[in-house]
């Protein structure tokens, strides 16, 4: 049994623009929608507008329901039927335009004659507050550039080896999706996708982009915007590669893992809360900087899973491959 697959941080447009699927090995391989980004998503977790469902309709026995999400990049396809009880109850809850953290498993609809849609499955569906979104939307953009930047990286440098990339502290999942992204869309445009991030930091705040000073091109880095402790997760900025992992570090990812397990046997749902985590880990020392980066890491080798933002448990196997 392999672990729950981790949930890709993407906006609209990339999905708008994955058109390319690919199936794990193994009897029951999962399948995979490939962005020209890098992104080799199975899960998706997004931020955006989400719109009212339209009318119930049966499908196979069922109850099927579609909707739309938009972000500052585009708008995606969104769809919860009987197999996904609770993105069908949460999606049947929206009555209005609302702002929501969506997680979802990511598929690719052929029509009969119209091209290919990609669309979101609905897994579970939360409301979140302005300020919420906006650094969630922020953390989205910032892993939207680097994982950009590390194809950019490969098709420049066709000899670098994945050994050199891990050992530089990039996740394996990404040097993976940055490779299956090349190999699908060997000429993709990135312009359009850099304007999707200008577009990004102004819906955020950005001053450098109300002032117009956004990037437009590889060679500039958006900023994050800080944010509350609601946003549980900032990932470590392209310009400051990760830490090794030492001896310290692995202490210290015991430990954690050991609050966690605490935490996650004593709640009613089986899941870590993060804010009971960051008050625990702080206790042992462990302050809020480091507490995210030994989150990134344990979550991005597969110990962890975190199927909703600030929900954590240990992964039920070993990581996906």
């Amino acid at each position: 049994m392999t672990g729950r697959e981790l949930a890709w941080r993407v906006l609209a447009q990339e999905l708008q623009g994955s058109l390319e699927t690919e199936r794990g090995s193994g009897e029951r391989a999962a399948s995979y929608l490939v962005s020209p980004l890098g992104a080799r998503m199975n899960r998706v977790a997004i931020v955006g507008m989400l719109s009212p469902p339209e009318p119930s309709r049966t499908v196979a026995g069922g109850s099927f329901r579609r909707s739309r999400l938009s972000d500052p990049t585009g708008v995606v396809s969104v769809t919860a039927g009987s197999f996904q009880p609770q993105g069908l109850q949460d999606l049947e809850s929206i009555t209005a335009p609302t702002r929501v953290l969506l997680i979802g498993k990511s598929a690719l609809y052929h029509g009969a004659s119209s091209p290919p849609l990609p669309s979101l499955r609905a897994e579970g569906i939360r409301p979140v507050p302005d300020d919420e979104y906006r650094s969630l939307l922020a953390e989205a953009a910032t892993q939207t550039l680097r994982r950009m930047r590390l194809v950019e990286r490969l098709r420049d440098q066709p000899a670098a080896s994945d050994s050199d990339l891990t050992n530089a502290g990039t996740s394996p999942y990404w040097v993976r999706g940055a490779r299956a992204a090349l190999q699908r869309y060997p000429a993709t445009n990135f312009t359009p996708y850099y304007e999707g991030l200008r577009a990004v930091l102004v819906a955020v705040g950005s001053p450098s982009a109300e002032d117009g000073d956004a990037p437009s091109g590889p060679s500039r880095e958006p900023p994050t915007t800080p944010g509350p402790s609601a946003v549980r997760r900032i990932p470590v900025p392209a310009s400051v590669a990760p830490r090794p992992t030492s001896g310290g570090s692995r202490g210290l990812e015991a430990r954690l893992l050991e609050i966690l397990d605490q935490l996650a046997e004593q709640s009613a749902d089986g899941y870590a809360d993060m804010d009971e985590l960051a008050e625990r880990a702080t206790r042992f020392g462990i302050d809020a900087e480091r507490l995210e980066e030994l989150l990134n890491s344990l979550s991005e080798n597969g110990t962890l899973e975190e199927p909703l933002v600030g929900k954590f448990r240990r992964a039920e196997g070993p990581p996906p491959v």
